[in-house]
């Protein structure tokens, strides 16, 4: 357990593979209401393995908007709005739920997430999302991302923010790890998610983190 939600949820980071290998980080969730990712994590963490990957896996960093089916945490702030690099402020607003707190980084968690990233320094991670049908190539090596692409068939852009893409979690990570590779995976909506799809997203992910 790295933390808990507003309302007191745990959160938690699985760890398989080989200990003091390569660190690698998924995350499943992180806008409550697009939560099909945590299917691909949950997977994987039936899977064997690839040799040398210290993998940490957290299904879900916001558990109480998943719980509710909304975008935002109990305290109705987008956590990928929230951290502490690049910040800046978004009011609540009823037309792009994107409210970036009131300070950077003041949700306990994204403040989990912060903590964890620093402590384990993950080489690439991978964060998904719904339902732009894209992979958005981030960090120092690219190639991971587009070669992601590749394999599940989508697109490689970058995804636009309607309200500024600030405080978003995948700069964060690429900002504090030097030479790490942080990206997004943009699935489908949720009717269109496959059984089939997610053993693809899973097959990508462990061909990919040993890169």
């Amino acid at each position: 357990m790295i933390g808990h939600s507003v309302l007191g949820r745990d959160i938690t980071a699985y760890r398989l593979g080989t200990p003091g290998g390569k660190p690698v980080l998924l995350i499943g969730v992180i806008h409550g209401n697009e939560a099909k990712g945590h299917l691909i994590t949950q997977k994987i963490r039936t899977m064997p393995i690839p040799d040398g990957i210290d993998l940490w896996i957290i299904d879900s960093i916001n558990p109480d908007g998943q719980a509710a089916d909304t975008r935002e945490n109990a305290n109705g702030v987008d956590l990928n709005r929230n951290v502490s690099w690049n910040w800046n402020y978004i009011a609540k607003s009823d037309d792009n739920g994107q409210y970036s707190g009131e300070a950077p980084a003041d949700q306990p968690e994204t403040q989990a997430l912060e903590s964890f990233v620093e402590e384990i320094k993950p080489n690439i991670t991978i964060f998904w999302h719904q339902d732009a049908n894209r992979v958005s190539p981030g960090g120092a090596r690219r190639e991971i991302p587009i070669k992601f692409a590749a394999i599940v068939g989508l697109t490689t852009a970058s995804t636009p923010c309607t309200a500024g893409c600030t405080g978003t979690a995948t700069q964060y990570v690429n900002h504090v790890i030097k030479g790490g590779t942080a990206f997004i995976v943009e699935l489908p909506g949720n009717d269109a998610v496959t059984p089939a799809m997610v053993d693809l997203q899973v097959e990508a992910t462990l061909d990919v983190i040993t890169m």
